[in-house]
């Protein structure tokens, strides 16, 4: 069988994508004829024996690269049975005007909210967007969406908050909810003491790690209590935290470390005690998974995947909103829980959110469509 598997994010490329995509990829290459096509900050020399690599630099006229794309996937969708579509659907969706190939789609988020609500253009969260009507030009992308979506053969969602938002689109199609899942690792002791948090996630504005910012600022001085915080990650927002960090004299608690994987990634998580995702929104989040495989104990938002992972402060903790008092407080609910809860949540994540089991149930859904 022949497949062609697009996505916006590749190793080096650090994320949830760039570290499902090359397991997907590896599966389904043992017994069929793969290719990849994804953006890439650079060019590199790829080593993958059993399928090709094509890489479009990411960083250049965005005509232009959208022009080398469709010629891209239409050079190397001619001859695939299926295109399994993990980022580029736009580009996917003309394409097929021309190739007429059956695409099966993972759906996240919402690429229209969050293209607006990254460059400040509106306020309003993910489930609020879908309700209201805006300007001609956001009614027009969000009609582009919704057509690109129903145009697909089959579309996998990570979560029950996703497969709904498919549906009030107007999807008829094939739709599949499907966990994400992450590496099972043995259990290591912790130092419960010591106040490590940990947050890894792109620095663009919808994780609002200004805000958390703001709350441990609470958390410092009003509940006296010390901490470290190691970001890891990159994106727009970096300069702009570097500077509210130092605005908020936490130069000494909050290391910004850049984007970090494999063995380094994993020592964060292995050396952290609490992870913090205080996002506007979240599809099902690889990184708390990992966390939580890795036992921090889980401080996040009240939203999408969120909730369905971590119910009702059964896994882990939500904040009820998103204001700076509120998310404090969650934070030191956290810090004085003495329950077993991280005993408990690696338990779930090692069950139900197992990445083998994830990469298999992907892998039979994909040649299906053979």
């Amino acid at each position: 069988m022949n497949i062609l598997v697009t996505t916006g994010i590749f190793p080096p490329d650090v994320g949830g994508p760039a570290k499902f995509v090359p397991l997907i990829a590896d599966k389904l290459s043992e017994k069929n004829n793969l290719k990849v096509i994804t953006l890439s900050e650079k060019t590199v020399e790829d080593s993958h024996n059993d399928y090709e690599v094509f890489r479009i630099i990411r960083n250049q006229n965005k005509v232009s690269r959208f022009i080398k794309t469709l010629v891209l996937i239409i050079k190397n969708g001619k001859d695939a049975d299926v295109i399994f579509v993990n980022g580029l659907w736009l580009e996917v969706y003309i394409s097929n005007w021309f190739i007429r190939k059956k695409t099966i789609r993972k759906i996240v988020g919402d690429p229209v909210w969050e293209k607006f609500y990254t460059q400040y253009k509106t306020d309003d969260d993910f489930d609020t967007f879908q309700e209201k009507k805006y300007n001609t030009k956001v009614q027009f992308l969000k009609f582009v969406r919704n057509t690109a979506l129903k145009s697909s053969n089959t579309i996998i969602v990570p979560s029950y908050h996703l497969l709904d938002f498919v549906k009030k689109q107007g999807y008829n199609g094939r739709l599949i909810q499907v966990n994400n899942g992450t590496e099972k690792t043995k259990s290591i002791k912790k130092n419960k003491a010591d106040n490590k948090f940990l947050i890894v996630s792109r620095l663009v504005r919808h994780k609002n790690i200004d805000l958390v910012l703001k709350s441990l600022v609470i958390l410092k001085n009003e509940y006296k209590i010390d901490f470290t915080l190691n970001i890891v990650g990159e994106g727009p927002e970096h300069k702009s935290l570097i500077n509210l960090i130092n605005k908020l004299g936490l130069q000494d608690s909050v290391n910004i470390v850049g984007a970090k994987y494999g063995e380094e990634l994993k020592s964060f998580y292995q050396f952290s005690n609490y992870f913090l995702q205080l996002s506007s929104y979240e599809g099902m989040p690889h990184a708390i998974l990992e966390a939580m495989n890795y036992e921090l104990k889980i401080i996040a938002s009240n939203f999408g995947g969120n909730f369905e992972l971590l119910g009702d402060n059964d896994f882990g903790f939500t904040s009820p909103s998103l204001d700076i008092e509120t998310v404090a407080n969650t934070i030191y609910t956290a810090i004085k829980d003495s329950s077993d809860m991280t005993t408990k949540s690696k338990e779930l994540v090692n069950k139900h959110y197992n990445i083998e089991n994830t990469i298999n149930k992907y892998s039979e859904i994909i040649l299906d469509n053979e």
